[in-house]
């Protein structure tokens, strides 16, 4: 397989030195309700109590998508589930037991679920990662913790060291690829674990030449993610644009955010039939 070599310059800029520490969405009522769906329309899954917190992930027209809470519980249809595993490219996860509910979110090939239970050929699974709720905004509020301080630059520029990855020809979500996304020369940080499979919501932005980044936004500011090391026809096609970021991390020195090689790209991320 070709390889393709790209360097990607390790600077000590303020554009990268973001907080590790997410959004959380508070709610301010009492029995909030959490909906499949941003509208009344969207099915009740839950209700949530006054100072309740979760990871906020997006929000659109008066309501905030928020984390799944790990009590809930989602439906995907048995025949295409073994022993946990995912059987098809992609596979709907439902609000209820039934293809008249909304879809949540999707799984891919080869993915695991977490199988809690079976009603009439559906199996109930805990939220797989990144699976969004909404929440109305007129009775939560986003919690906006302190602005990240800037990075001091490094007393001595890192020297780059060689690390080959092959280009990547996987399928992504909704039959888009990320495919050809470049190895690249970086200096790693040895004290991390590198290579990791991952995966995050949230919206893609242009970086530095060359690269993207990801971000969960508030209606004030912005906050980094992770890097993207990605096929620029690729990474332009979803610009500003909600997703489900799979893919390998890698840490670099002076970056306090990881840089991902993606592998699947899954918009918003929900799939209708």
């Amino acid at each position: 397989m070709k390889i393709l070599m790209m360097i990607l310059a390790v600077a000590a800029s303020t554009a990268f030195a973001q907080s590790n520490v997410y959004r959380r969405v508070k709610v301010t009522g009492d029995r909030v309700s959490l909906r499949a769906q941003p509208g009344l329309e969207g099915e009740l899954l839950d209700r949530a109590m006054r100072g309740e917190e979760m990871p906020y992930i997006d929000h659109t027209n008066g309501w905030y998508a928020v984390q799944a809470p790990s009590n809930l519980n989602f439906w995907v249809f048995g025949n295409y589930v073994d022993n946990g595993k995912v059987l098809p490219k992609k596979l709907n996860v439902r609000s209820g037991p039934s293809q008249n509910y909304n879809v949540v979110t999707i799984v891919l090939r080869d993915e695991l679920v977490d199988v809690r239970g079976e009603f009439n050929g559906w199996l109930k699974i805990a939220p797989p990662k990144g699976t969004r709720v909404w929440i109305s905004s007129d009775y939560s509020e986003i919690l906006q913790p302190a602005r990240p301080e800037t990075a001091a630059a490094p007393e001595e520029e890192p020297q780059p060291e060689p690390v080959v990855e092959e280009e990547l020809k996987e399928e992504a979500g909704a039959d888009q690829s990320a495919s050809e996304a470049p190895a690249f020369l970086m200096s790693l940080d040895k004290s991390r674990k590198q290579g990791v499979n991952d995966e995050y919501p949230g919206i893609i932005r242009r970086a530095n030449p060359g690269l993207y980044k990801l971000v969960l936004k508030t209606d004030t500011f912005e906050e980094t993610i992770c890097l993207i090391r990605g096929e620029i026809n690729q990474m332009e096609k979803f610009l500003n644009y909600p997703v489900l970021l799979k893919g390998r991390i890698y840490w670099v020195k002076g970056v306090d955010v990881p840089v991902m090689i993606p592998t699947h790209i899954i918009p918003n991320p929900i799939l209708s039939e």
